[in-house]
């Protein structure tokens, strides 16, 4: 313990003589693990946030759709009704529509994205109406011309956000329709993204009966749909997976075809954190690049220190000192330097995430583990990276040492 203790005071006494140089070594490191952290910490966040987003969803939907390899049968309104009706436990079965127009309100008229959709939409994350309501089953059954738009796009269009039973215009292509805003849902991401765009005019978007949708659009709905989706509660999903597929087959005719495929929301959200995961890496890859070059740093400089103390390396050695404790002394400096360089880089990478996760929403989750695992980096690159110039210094000759200016 005291050799240790020995190898650690003469490693701090040589840090604080060179204060400039220290630092040097230290920023390219303080730099790089500062830059991972963040990037990691970020990802933490961005992950859990995407997790809890996913489990406070309770209506997910099953996605059924007809392979036209082996049928060229089409979702009609007709027997997606039945559909419906037979599988029993679930919010809707219906396809989506959508479609891209002009829109014409009491102040402008604007470019409008418009999502064709059914009544159990209202049901999904991201439609929470503050005034009136959702459209109904009966809307879409009618084809009726209504629509819930957002709060920026009421503004937008009639200069005022409560504008349920305020009638516009809506043009795709050739034809144009009134229609009926019954419902004013919370703004989104997408809507602000859509209705801030710099130096363009504001895009509206709206929620309409894809049926309206369809006969906007002058496509015949009955020859249109070879997908749709199942809207179910989460705890119901694993009957309904188990279920779809044979009703499906029974009231189109197509038992035994295999031209039913069932794509299921389970382990949607695993998927989703991998993703996240890979992309967190990925970018933490790129950002430990920085460590790279820093450690390349503590080898530039450790082995100019070992050159300006050519000559205290002979008179140690030649004083009786082993050739393994010049090594160890060496390697303890960098080991030292890197691993307050590391502790630097950890402070500042928590302050930046937290900033960062503050700025953008995100939860701030940091993992013991990986803060661990960082300073455990930073010190591994110090006795890395310190080998060589350790080396060169151990294996001096000292009376070639002695002679050194």
């Amino acid at each position: 313990m005291g050799t240790f203790g020995e190898y650690f005071k003469s490693a701090i006494a040589s840090i604080k003589n060179n204060k400039g140089r220290s630092l040097l070594t230290m920023l390219g490191i303080i730099i790089g693990i500062a830059a991972v952290l963040t990037v990691l910490v970020i990802g933490d966040g961005l992950k859990s946030m995407a997790s809890g987003e996913l489990e406070n969803l309770d209506v997910l939907t099953i996605d059924v759709s007809l392979d036209a390899s082996k049928t060229d049968k089409c979702f009609t309104p007709e027997n997606m009704a039945e559909i419906e009706n037979s599988m029993g436990s679930i919010y809707g079965f219906a396809p989506s529509s959508d479609a891209f127009g002009t829109v014409k309100g009491k102040k402008d008229s604007f470019s409008i994205s418009i999502s064709g959709t059914c009544d159990a939409a209202r049901l999904v994350g991201g439609n929470k109406i503050v005034h009136g309501r959702y459209f109904s089953k009966d809307d879409v059954y009618e084809c009726n011309y209504v629509c819930v738009i957002s709060q920026i796009g009421a503004q937008n269009l009639f200069g005022y956000e409560n504008a349920v039973g305020e009638t516009l215009e809506l043009t795709v292509g050739d034809k144009t329709k009134e229609c009926t805003v019954v419902g004013i849902r919370e703004d989104t991401p997408m809507d602000t993204a859509y209705a801030t765009r710099a130096g363009d005019k504001p895009i509206i978007t709206a929620d309409i009966p894809y049926t309206a949708v369809v006969d906007l659009s002058d496509k015949d709905i009955n020859n249109l749909f070879t997908a749709a989706s199942v809207y179910v509660h989460k705890d119901n999903k694993d009957i309904v997976n188990a279920k779809i597929k044979s009703v499906v087959e029974n009231v189109l005719g197509l038992r035994g075809e295999s031209a039913v495929k069932v794509k299921s929301t389970e382990g949607m959200d695993a998927v989703s954190e991998t993703i996240l995961s890979v992309v967190t890496t990925v970018v933490g890859l790129i950002a430990s690049i920085s460590l790279l070059v820093g450690g390349i740093g503590v080898m530039n400089i450790m082995t100019v220190s070992v050159t300006e103390r050519t000559r205290e390396i002979g008179i140690r050695k030649s004083l009786g000192a082993r050739t393994s404790s010049i090594l160890t002394q060496f390697l303890a400096e960098a080991a030292i330097l890197t691993s307050i360089g590391g502790v630097i880089g950890i402070i500042l990478g928590l302050l930046f995430a937290k900033i960062a996760c503050m700025a953008v929403d995100f939860e701030f989750v940091v993992n013991p583990l990986l803060v661990a695992g960082v300073v455990g980096i930073s010190t591994g690159i110090g006795l890395f990276f310190g080998i060589y110039p350790a080396r060169r210094a151990a294996k001096l000759n000292p009376i070639d040492a002695l002679r050194s200016e």
